[in-house]
C-alpha cells in the first residue's frame, strides 16, 4: 500500500481526536456551570471497568407534566433553580425557554429524564467504594446539552 494513503488515514484519525478534545473544551470553557445533587445507582460493569451510573433529583419528572409529554423518547427541556448552592427543577416544558433561563436538554425514558450525564468513569477500583453524599459539577451549552464535569463528596472532588 502506497504510504501517502497511510498518511491520510494517520492524519484524518489525528484531526477526528483534536476535533473531539476541542468540542468537549469548547463546552467547558464556553458553558455555565451547574452543582446537582445525585446518587450512584450501578458502580460496576465488567466489559467497561469501572464507572458510576448517577441517577439525579432532576431525573424525576414532576407529576404536572402533561401525560403527552411522557412518551419515551420525548426531548424535554427541564428549567432549574438555584436551592443554596445546587440546583433543582422548576419546569418541564417540550419548548426550548426563551431568555437567560437555566435549563437542561433531556429525553423522557420511562418514568425519568435522561440527559446524557448519567455516566462517569472512574479509575479501577474506586466505583467499589461510592459515598452516599454525591454532588455532580456539570457545564451546560447554550442549547441545553450538558457535560459532566466533576463529582463531590463532603465538598471535595471524588475520586481521589
Amino acid at each position: 500500500m502506497k504510504t501517502w494513503v497511510l498518511r491520510i488515514i494517520l492524519m484524518l484519525q489525528i484531526l477526528g481526536l483534536v476535533g473531539l478534545y476541542a468540542y468537549h473544551a469548547n463546552i467547558e470553557n464556553n458553558g455555565k456551570t451547574y452543582l446537582l445533587e445525585c446518587h450512584s445507582v450501578d458502580p460496576r460493569d465488567l466489559l467497561s471497568g469501572d464507572y458510576i451510573f448517577l441517577r439525579y433529583d432532576i431525573s424525576v419528572p414532576p407529576e404536572t407534566l402533561s401525560d403527552a409529554g411522557k412518551d419515551r423518547g420525548n426531548v424535554v427541556y427541564v428549567l432549574l433553580h438555584s436551592v443554596g448552592s445546587v440546583w433543582e427543577i422548576d419546569e418541564v416544558s417540550p419548548v426550548p425557554p426563551t431568555g437567560d433561563v437555566p435549563f437542561l436538554k433531556g429525553r423522557i425514558n420511562g418514568s425519568q429524564i435522561d440527559y446524557g450525564i448519567e455516566r462517569y468513569y472512574v479509575p479501577e477500583g474506586k466505583g467499589k467504594y461510592v459515598p452516599g453524599d454525591l454532588r455532580a459539577e456539570i457545564v451546560v451549552q447554550l442549547d441545553g446539552t450538558a457535560q459532566l464535569k466533576r463529582l463531590y463528596s463532603a465538598g471535595k472532588p471524588w475520586p481521589k
